[in-house]
């Protein structure tokens, strides 16, 4: 059956493999062409004229221009998992359903739980060695990232999480299952290619956005006022640590209890029509308005010493959806009629 399989299916175990670990070189290579030439160019230490930051903008835009299209290699790692989904999980199945051929093996004796699970497993074993290959790298796609302004670096830890570690693993596993588990349920290859590629997209969206953020309660800081020397306000230094993640912000009043969103922006209404009293050279920003009717508004963040927890969390979440997954597509085709 192992080889029946790998006859059947070697071309995109073959081409998985070898994209993945061609990917992968690529990356190395060109990360450490994008570093080397923004040392060379002084981006990460430009010092901002007294006039403007004009000549740290130039700088680079000719980084950006001695990359060029390297640059595209970090959005590159978020469409790899997705074209696993739609590619290889949505017409493994659907393939041999649509056109019949799996009626060869299912009258040669061989089970269909085990036609199934020899062929998923053996794609996903190749699957998996892909997905390690990249993750190993994907980190630095950060050297793709940004530029730093002011004391603002060019790129943070959070950002390369959809491109490294198990998470990245994990999103490629799940990518294969949901698109073989939709050919599988419709027969048909491009239902499956195609609403395989949906499903994995909503997952991945809803998870990133309503999941993520809240693995861990977040930390909450107060937002500071302007600060007012003479004639002119400068902003404060950010509560938030340059290298957290903010994933939001509330509002509470000055015995703890949460503000709702709805009375912070009528006081911020308020405070854009009445502005400042005339003469008034302190408090004199949203913030302090707010403060002044008893509404401190915070920030939430997530501190960069929780990454690799939230890694393993989200891979653990993703790897449970490609079980259940799996599961379900096993009973449909054990089910299935011939």
């Amino acid at each position: 059956m192992l080889w029946v399989t790998w006859r059947q299916h070697r071309t995109e175990l073959v081409g998985v493999l070898a994209a993945a670990v061609v990917l992968a070189i690529v990356t190395v290579l060109a990360a450490a062409f994008a570093q080397r030439t923004r040392l060379e160019l002084g981006v990460d230490t430009c010092v901002p004229l007294p006039s403007g930051n004009a000549n740290c903008v130039d700088l680079a835009q000719e980084w950006r221009n001695r990359v060029g299209l390297l640059l595209y290699l970090f959005q590159g790692f978020y469409l790899v998992p997705a074209l696993v989904a739609s590619y290889i999980g949505g017409p493994l199945f659907a393939r041999e359903l649509e056109r019949g051929t799996h009626r060869l093996a299912w009258t040669q004796g061989i089970s269909r739980l085990r036609w199934a699970a020899t062929t998923f497993g053996v794609v996903l074993a190749f699957t998996l060695a892909g997905a390690l290959a990249l993750a190993l790298v994907g980190g630095q796609t950060r050297s793709f990232l940004g530029t730093p302004l002011f004391s603002v670096p060019g790129s943070r830890p959070w950002d390369t999480f959809d491109v490294e570690g198990p998470a990245f693993v994990s999103f490629m596993l799940f990518g294969l299952a949901v698109g073989a588990f939709v050919g599988a349920w419709r027969r048909r290859i491009l239902f499956g290619m195609f609403y395989g590629l949906l499903l994995f997209g909503l997952v991945r969206i809803g998870v990133s956005l309503e999941l993520r953020p809240y693995y861990e309660p977040p930390i909450a800081v107060a937002q500071t006022p302007f600060v007012f020397s003479g004639r002119f306000p400068f902003s404060p230094t950010s509560p938030v640590p340059t290298d957290a993640w903010q994933v939001g912000y509330d509002a509470v009043d000055g015995q703890g209890r949460f503000v709702p969103q709805t009375r912070v922006k009528e006081l911020n209404d308020e405070y854009g029509r009445l502005g400042c009293r005339p003469g008034q050279l302190t408090a004199c920003d949203n913030i302090a308005y707010l403060n002044q009717h008893d509404v401190y508004p915070r920030l939430l963040y997530q501190p960069a010493d929780r990454y690799w927890r939230f890694q393993f969390t989200e891979a653990a979440l993703y790897t449970a959806l490609t079980a259940g997954f799996v599961a379900l597509m096993l009973v449909i085709l054990r089910r299935r009629d011939a």
